[in-house]
């Protein structure tokens, strides 16, 4: 009994994370085959959220709802998919997850499907970013 109980234990902290995600959540190489070499565009509640930019090796180009650009790159924690920018509040971690042929992100501490974001297009398109800065 006492192994059982540690195993839950053990267990709970990962299970947990995920537990009102209705939907499947995508793991690292899951989202590595679905992200290389494509970009994402992101809306929520109907409005452009932003938009990302995949390359090789886990680099990244980020567009948000202003159009402003930024070079980052991203990583697997737990089942979060996290990113950095070289923000002062970097990791940005999100659970990405598939419901019914569509893709949905939620926030790491989130615990409502009211902050979910829909990536309601995938395409080969590069984001237009400008500037000596932004780019792989």
């Amino acid at each position: 009994m006492r192994q059982i109980f540690l195993a839950l234990a053990l267990l709970s902290p990962l299970s947990a994370t995920a537990q009102d995600i209705d939907g499947t959540i995508v793991t690292g190489p899951e989202f590595q085959r679905l992200s290389e070499g494509k970009t994402m565009y992101f809306s929520q509640d109907g409005f452009f959220f932003g938009a990302e930019q995949f390359y090789t090796r886990r680099r990244s180009l980020w567009q948000n709802s202003a159009k402003e650009c930024l070079d980052g790159e991203w990583f697997v924690r737990e089942d979060y998919i996290c990113f950095e920018y070289g923000l002062e509040n970097d990791p940005a971690c999100w659970h990405f997850y598939e419901r019914n042929g569509n893709y949905y992100a939620r926030s790491e501490g989130a615990t409502s499907a009211d902050f979910d974001i829909f990536m309601y297009n995938l395409d080969t398109k590069p984001l237009d970013c400008q500037g000596p800065d932004v780019g792989a």
